[in-house]
């Protein structure tokens, strides 16, 4: 009896120690919490069209708690209103009643348990009549899944 109980708490405590390693390197990243992307406009809509990208990928698993996470997505984002235009005759803008053009940015992070940078981009994009924070999340989610395909091709 006292070798099961033995067993039992070198098995939970091994098991406690390999949950709190951090992971070091992006491949090693399988769950990810997607934290505030700072308090601009539109930032949320931002944070919550990456978590949809980042769902439909189905490279990641995405967790409602950062401790949860092998790694966790933050940073800092932005839609802005860049200018407002008229409809043209000449049919330039494609929009018979004009619009208004905006324009995403982003500085995000996927940042590992212990508090190491696995991963940065700071992404942009042009001016869009719509869909600006859409553009902007899927180029931050295609960017991410880019730097960890290439991490997996050049691992040792």
């Amino acid at each position: 009896m006292r070798k099961n109980i033995a067993a039992l708490c070198l098995l939970v405590a091994s098991s406690l120690i390999s949950a709190q390693e951090a992971v070091q390197r992006l491949q090693d990243v399988h769950k990810i919490y997607v934290d505030t992307f700072g308090n601009g406009e539109g930032a949320d809509v931002i944070r919550s069209k990456v978590i949809t990208r980042l769902v439909k990928s189905g490279r990641f698993e995405v967790v409602q708690s950062p401790d949860q996470a092998d790694a966790i997505l933050t940073g800092a984002s932005q839609v802005s209103k860049t200018a407002h235009y008229s409809a043209s005759t000449n049919g330039q803008y494609g929009n018979a009643s004009g619009g208004t053009r905006y324009h995403a940015t982003a500085g995000v992070q996927l940042i590992s348990k212990d508090q190491k940078i696995l991963w940065a981009d700071d992404t942009s994009n042009g001016a869009f009549s719509r869909s600006a924070s859409s553009s902007l999340a899927d180029r931050i989610v295609k960017n991410l899944i880019k730097a960890l395909s290439q991490q997996e091709k050049n691992k040792p």
